[in-house]
């Protein structure tokens, strides 16, 4: 038989845990979303291209922003905020 729970009755559940059970939990969660990480998110064609794109930067043809910079340039822009 396999339960179900809702994101609210695990989040009202979650709150009962020690810290060592929450800290076993988070552990739990983490080995998750690693195993998630390692299955094909990206096409072949997207890995091919995000591997270029990282190739232009190593080798310097392509000059990265530094994220202040573009963080300053939507606050101005858009009114976002962190």
């Amino acid at each position: 038989m396999r339960l179900f729970m809702t994101n609210e009755v695990l989040k009202t559940e979650t709150v009962k845990l020690t810290k060592l059970e929450e800290l076993e939990f988070l552990q739990f969660l983490a080995e998750i979303l690693s195993h998630e990480e390692r299955t094909e998110i990206l096409g072949a064609q997207k890995e091919k291209t995000l591997r270029h794109r990282r190739d232009e930067i190593k080798s310097g043809q392509v000059k990265t922003i530094p994220s202040q910079q573009v963080k300053a340039k939507l606050l101005s822009k858009y009114g976002l905020q962190s």
